[in-house]
């Protein structure tokens, strides 16, 4: 009996415990009709309305850009890349602040870590996404006499 709750204790100590593998891998990802030079300057300005404090640091690397975004106080909460995708789209990934939280960081009444990154990141990349032309729900009328 005793055996059976130590490999369930084990089990469970072990499935408690969450990979880095999983924490690397980005919380978002989109492809977007845009270039990565086109998109990531859009990012950054969106990024800077969703996450107010201070500007991210936008960096390019060749074809491939890195945007921070940090907290008013300084530490990093959260990253994006934007890298180029066939057909001259742009590849978005948004990576939240499981790899950067600082410790001790706070801005205003709740830690940085408390912020919910994700809508805002997600708000600031349907900020950038381009709009799909859409027919008129009259468009197939006849026309009035």
């Amino acid at each position: 009996m005793r055996i059976a709750h130590l490999s369930l204790l084990l089990l469970l100590g072990t499935g408690a415990c969450t990979s880095t593998d999983l924490l690397a891998k980005p919380d978002i990802t989109a492809r977007l009709d845009q270039t990565p030079e086109v998109m990531a300057n859009c990012l950054t300005t969106a990024l800077a309305n969703e996450f107010r404090g201070t500007m991210p640091d936008l960096l390019f690397f060749g074809p491939k850009a890195e945007i921070s975004v940090y907290a008013p106080r300084g530490g990093l909460i959260a990253f994006m890349t934007v890298e180029p995708h066939p057909n001259n789209k742009s590849m978005v990934k948004f990576y939240n602040g499981d790899l950067y939280w600082p410790t001790h960081q706070v801005s205003g009444m709740f830690p940085d870590m408390a912020r919910d990154n994700w809508h805002r990141a997600d708000a600031a990349i349907r900020a950038c996404a381009p709009v799909a032309a859409q027919v008129p729900s009259d468009a197939f009328a006849a026309p009035a006499s």
